[in-house]
């Protein structure tokens, strides 16, 4: 009886299999440690800006000439609130850096807990534009169109207090001042983001866009 050599089959060799981290993620995201300590670093140093800013509030309704002030330095309210967004560029660093400089105004300026609220505002106001954009656009204009969005929301909160007794045109030059503010507020943030990427601050290669 014959028999048959069978040549065995060559198999193919193991392929050792990849492992990324369920974490890795979140790494990326605004919640992930670099970015988190990134933000919280920025929020902090924007109570140096905010605190001041919010001691003059309530003076910003008292006349006709302080609104339009208060819609004058709309940019100065902005950089706070844009800068997580030029610096981290990532969906919701805006609005963590708004809760947590709400929790710190909540000690260090005169509206108390009602400073969580109004902070909060104020970062929806700039990210939502990105937001709508599905955070695929960061880029120069992308912020100055968060920062057009943020002048003109507050500046039609701060001119209604004014709208009923000084006119409609000094209502609309109001608006028109907080909304120029706010895109020049919007430029100088862009020029700190660059000099802070320079310092080795905020550098990110896989965002899709440049500022």
């Amino acid at each position: 009886m014959s028999t048959t050599n069978r040549t065995p089959v060559a198999t193919e060799p193991d392929r050792p299999s990849v492992h990324t981290s369920s974490r890795s993620g979140l790494a990326d995201s605004a919640l992930g440690t670099r970015n988190l300590m990134t933000i919280a670093a920025l929020a902090v140093v924007s109570m140096i800006l905010l605190v001041p800013l919010n001691y003059l509030a309530p003076a910003a309704g008292a006349s006709r000439d302080a609104v339009l002030l208060g819609c004058a330095i709309m940019g100065l309210w902005l950089v706070p609130y844009l800068l997580p967004a030029t610096v981290v560029r990532r969906p919701g660093a805006v609005m963590i850096a708004a809760l947590l400089m709400g929790i710190m105004s909540v000690f260090t300026t005169p509206v108390g807990p009602a400073a969580i609220v109004g902070n909060l505002i104020g970062g929806a106001f700039v990210e939502a534009p990105l937001a709508l954009m599905l955070y695929r656009k960061w880029t120069w204009w992308s912020f100055l169109i968060s920062a057009a969005t943020f002048g003109l929301l507050n500046g039609i909160m701060y001119v209604s207090v004014m709208s009923a007794s000084a006119g409609m045109a000094s209502a609309s030059a109001g608006v028109i001042i907080a909304v120029v503010s706010a895109l020049v507020g919007g430029v100088v943030t862009i020029v700190l983001t660059r000099l802070l990427n320079r310092a080795g601050v905020g550098i990110d290669h896989r965002a899709t866009g440049r500022a």
